[in-house]
């Protein structure tokens, strides 16, 4: 048996999977509406319910999404992004307007731990690799809302940055940056904190008298 191909390799032959339904959907192909409904709706629910804890608001928000996603089938451009990233988009969009009056939209900390955990390979994942996952959830939890919400797009619903820039409405090199300078800002963290742990091991007899 042969290893499985490559994530990004995977990625592709999903968007263009998604695509090719799209275009026979958009012929009225109702089945191929139904494939993209059952191969985007575990996405789209994860990302709802992480953020709406009420199941009945989160059942309407996503049942919402996808009476969007079959009205404006017309709509989507591939060139700004894949089925997903637009599909996604719409979800995100529907958990703001929930929210709009009441109050700010977050990742819940249980919820994040869960994304960490299972992360996808590649920075995030070596980072916790090297240190105590409680350690980096808890740091990256003092980030702002807008950078928890691009690192559960990115590492729990597996996103590329530049998928993470277009449901966030910022340019690829924007995302970039604040992946960059957030992984580095946790790495700098760490570090200080493992400093200051070794001081306060390295001679436990200093504070007796």
């Amino acid at each position: 048996m042969g290893a499985d191909p490559p994530l990004e390799l995977k990625k592709n032959l999903r968007d263009k999977h998604h695509q090719l339904l799209m275009l026979l959907a958009r012929k009225g192909n109702e089945d191929a509406f139904r494939r993209l409904y059952h191969e985007t709706h575990d996405p789209v629910a994860a990302y709802v319910n992480r953020r709406v804890s009420h199941t009945a608001d989160a059942e309407d928000i996503i049942a919402d999404v996808f009476r969007k996603f079959l009205m404006r089938l017309d709509s989507y451009d591939s060139t700004k992004g894949s089925v997903l990233t637009w599909v996604v988009s719409m979800a995100r969009h529907g958990v703001i307007d929930h929210y709009r009056r009441s109050k700010p939209v977050t990742v819940d900390s249980d919820e994040l731990v869960e994304v960490l955990a299972g992360s996808r390979p590649g920075a995030l994942q070596t980072l916790i690799q090297e240190e105590n996952l409680l350690r980096v959830q808890a740091l990256l939890l003092k980030q702002p809302p807008e950078i928890r919400e691009m690192f559960d797009l990115r590492f729990g619903q597996g996103l590329r940055v530049r998928e993470v820039a277009a449901v966030m409405g910022i340019g690829p090199d924007a995302a970039k940056q604040r992946f960059a300078r957030t992984l580095k800002q946790l790495r700098g963290q760490l570090r200080d904190e493992k400093s200051i742990d070794s001081r306060k091991g390295a001679r436990p007899w200093a504070t007796a008298d």
